[in-house]
């Protein structure tokens, strides 16, 4: 579900939000890119290269380390604090749910634990 969506629904109409997994006993964060367009340069080199456009001079250099680098364009401003980007901004999961044996890999029994926490 969109970021922007979901910090909508809850900062402006109250919806509940809910984290699966995290360190137990921290509390968990809801976001994700609010309002942009991303991508990474693993996927922008990729492109790149079965394109066959490695050798223009606009694409861009290999990494010389074993590194990640995300980008992204035109980040939504804040709810609650308009100068801000919104993924800047505290998201505080309402329910923290554990992983547990019986909910790992099983998206049915996840969502049976959600509404039953939260219903």
């Amino acid at each position: 579900m969109s970021a922007v969506w979901k910090i909508t629904m809850s900062k402006l109409e109250g919806s509940k939000t809910v984290v699966v997994g995290g360190k137990k006993d921290t509390p968990q964060q809801y976001c994700g890119t609010v309002g942009g367009q991303s991508t990474d340069f693993s996927t922008m080199d990729t492109e790149v290269k079965t394109t066959h456009l490695k050798s223009n001079v606009l694409a861009p250099p290999d990494f010389k380390t074993n590194s990640i680098q995300g980008i992204t364009w035109r980040l939504g401003l804040g709810i609650d604090d308009p100068t801000q980007p919104e993924e800047w901004q505290n998201h505080p999961a309402d329910v923290n749910l554990p992983l547990t044996t019986d909910t790992v890999n099983n998206p049915v029994a996840i969502w049976k634990q959600v509404v039953a926490t939260v219903f």
